[in-house]
């Protein structure tokens, strides 16, 4: 059934007709918003690698939130590389997303080119003042995919592109380091927090080097970037938050040692209450094949170690409690407080990494962090090969 839709799809684009927001005469032009019933783009944003789209309820469309189901229409770059990437890549596909923000449109799968939009049999569109979102995805097989959202002919348009580089002041991963400064974290046993993070951090960043990503660090050393006034506020310019979100990294990974009552020991997994449990699952499948085990003792349990605390204040209403995977996740996690201390940032806010909070064992426990003096480059490898696992890239 889908191969004889796609071919009657084809012959109706070249005929000059519209199906669902197709478009004829690729090479001559794509079709503009005039000349059909068209959907009004009300928010778009990225989260990792995953795009998520909003539709205005302006009474015409009946789909007032992020969109699960649209169709793609594809046109090919010129050259003798868009002939091979026309010949595989369908004029027009279904798109059918998920429930969780990282089930978006999956942009590292996409082939290069450029893409139109269309749901219920109209094209969207967006505003002229729309400003063109852009990014990069992790590199596989040595290539990275440059995409970018802009408005051409009044129609929202992605135009995907293969690099092998990133730019000057792009990553793909940002470390984060918990603690630092004056803010010691944990401390029992003559271990400090903070100090731990970062030597886990540091090993962390020189394997997924190894891997072909480039990634930079919340922190090098024991103290805060930004200074005392960073240590009191994450949320202002040049602080932890701002650095996320100008590294233009697609995750994070904030590495943790946790603590409790002295008799706790074990991993714990947080991700944010709006994504699934892959990321998690991934991770925690690693560190049981070390034989290290999972710490169930917390709120918000979904799994063996893998949890979803949401915000007290705001129970199961889609706010994380953690503030480093709320305010650095974008506009799909709602980074309130970062809004408001950078409001000038809001057009930046429409992409932000999707991010991991991992306690790799509690430091208050002797036997826990005997075991972390002998193996903590073997967690740190098993949380590297979780996170390439489930990003299906640097394996």
């Amino acid at each position: 059934m889908k191969q004889w839709l796609t071919k009657l799809i084809i012959l109706l684009c070249v005929a000059g007709s519209l199906l669902l927001g197709g478009c004829s005469g690729w090479q001559s032009g794509r079709a503009s918003s005039g000349s059909a019933a068209v959907a009004p783009l009300a928010e778009l944003c990225v989260y990792g690698e995953h795009a998520l789209l909003w539709l205005a309820d302006d009474g015409t469309v009946g789909q007032d939130g992020w969109l699960r189901h649209f169709m793609l229409h594809y046109q090919a770059p010129t050259g003798q590389e868009g002939a091979a990437a026309a010949a595989n890549e369908p004029a027009s596909q279904e798109i059918i997303c998920g429930d969780h923000v990282n089930q978006g449109l999956c942009l590292y799968q996409l082939a290069a080119g450029s893409y139109t939009f269309a749901t219920a049999d109209m094209l969207i569109s967006a505003d002229e003042d729309f400003i063109p979102l852009e990014g990069y995805t992790l590199p596989r097989d040595g290539l990275r995919k440059h995409w970018l959202f802009s408005v051409q002919q009044g129609l929202l348009t992605l135009t995907i592109e293969e690099t092998s580089n990133l730019p000057t002041g792009y990553y793909d991963i940002f470390i984060d380091v918990g603690h630092g400064g004056d803010d010691t974290g944990a401390v029992a046993n003559n271990y400090i927090e903070a100090e731990e993070n970062l030597r886990s951090a540091r090993y962390m960043a020189e394997l997924l080097t190894q891997r072909g990503f480039k990634v930079t660090l919340s922190r090098n050393d024991m103290s805060i970037p930004g200074g005392s006034g960073a240590e009191d506020n994450p949320y202002l310019a040049g602080a932890r938050v701002d650095s996320a979100y100008t590294s233009g990294a697609s995750y994070l990974i904030s590495n943790h040692l946790n603590a409790g009552d002295g008799q706790e020991s074990g991993f714990q997994i947080y991700t944010s209450v709006l994504a699934d449990n892959s990321w998690a699952e991934a991770v925690a499948e690693q560190f049981i094949a070390l034989h290290w085990y999972a710490n169930d003792s917390n709120s918000g349990l979904v799994g063996d170690g893998l949890y979803k605390r949401w915000a007290r204040d705001n129970y199961h209403t889609g706010r994380d409690y953690y503030f480093i995977l709320r305010e650095t996740g974008g506009y799909a996690l709602a980074p309130y407080r970062y809004k408001v201390y950078n409001d000038e940032m809001k057009a930046q806010l429409r992409r932000g990494a999707e991010g991991i909070l991992l306690e790799y064992l509690f430091l208050d426990n002797r036997i826990d962090m005997a075991y972390w003096q002998l193996h903590y480059r073997e967690l740190v490898e098993a949380a590297v090969n979780g996170c390439c696992a489930y990003w299906q890239a640097g394996e």
